[in-house]
């Protein structure tokens, strides 16, 4: 599986920046993007630096933030939120395959009526 960082330098390869420009953009030193590509970093950049390198990279910011094992602002607020959320989450971990394949179904059929 690929790390953050090695998304990170994949994605900036792909549109042709270089890891001078990419700082310049969100506003950090240019050795900073070079440690997050070498997955050189105490701690996973902050929320924000984080969706700033998605605007600039043009991806997703919330699979960003996923994959650098941080939860997404938002996704915080509702787990905080919502009871269900949290019984849902404490429940994960006891689904077997077709368990977790019924949720999907599930989870994909609500999708796609909103």
């Amino acid at each position: 599986m690929e790390t953050f960082g090695q998304k990170i330098k994949r994605l900036r390869k792909a549109k042709r920046i270089t890891q001078l420009e990419l700082a310049e953009r969100i506003g950090v030193d240019f050795t900073y993007v070079s440690k997050i590509e070498n997955d050189r970093t105490m701690r996973s950049p902050a929320e924000s630096t984080i969706r700033k390198i998605a605007e600039v990279l043009e991806t997703n910011s919330e699979d960003l933030i996923l994959l650098a094992n941080k939860i997404p602002q938002n996704l915080q607020e509702t787990i905080v939120q919502e009871p269900l959320v949290v019984d849902f989450l404490r429940t994960v971990p006891k689904f077997n395959m077709d368990d977790r394949e019924e949720i999907r179904r599930l989870i994909d059929k609500v999708g796609n009526r909103n």
